[in-house]
């Protein structure tokens, strides 16, 4: 009876040790991933970076201190990317903006005239769409940052 309670512990010891040693191996894998997302970051190759994170939490639940630090990176490049977004999305809405208004102008002087074809109308609502929808992308990556400062800060 000794014995077979002695060989159970021994197993059971063996178990703890190994189990224990793939944790070690798995928070080192996952300190790989985290640090090829962090590469990717700096970078600027920011949706393959938020990949490399969402593959850390989903490969590697048990390494808590990598996905502590992967949720910090995953905030940081998602920042990264909306600011990236919002400054694009700006330069393009005051040139669209810009070309709006003066085409705008000349377009309502020949519809007082009775002169503005379809064509030239066309293009004014097409434009004016075009700018409505860049406004509607710079708002959102607006409250989205706003969202990740948020979250930061909690």
């Amino acid at each position: 009876m000794k014995k077979i309670f002695l060989l159970i512990t021994v197993i059971a010891a063996m178990t703890l040790g190994m189990s224990s040693c793939g944790g070690n191996s798995a928070e080192k894998q996952a300190e790989e991933w985290l640090g090829r997302a962090r590469e990717l970051s700096y970078k600027g190759e920011y949706a393959k970076a938020l990949a490399a994170i969402d593959s850390l939490r989903k490969n590697f639940p048990e390494a808590v201190n990598a996905r502590r630090e992967g949720l910090k990176l995953y905030q940081q490049t998602s920042l990264k990317a909306a600011q990236k977004v919002v400054e694009q999305a700006d330069r393009a809405l005051q040139d669209a903006d810009k070309k709006y208004e003066q085409m705008k102008t000349t377009v309502e002087a020949l519809k007082a005239k009775g002169t503005a074809t379809a064509e030239q109308l066309t293009a004014l609502t097409l434009l004016r769409m075009k700018r409505d929808s860049l406004r509607t992308v710079f708002d959102v990556e607006c409250a989205k940052i706003k969202y990740i400062h948020k979250k930061m800060a909690e």
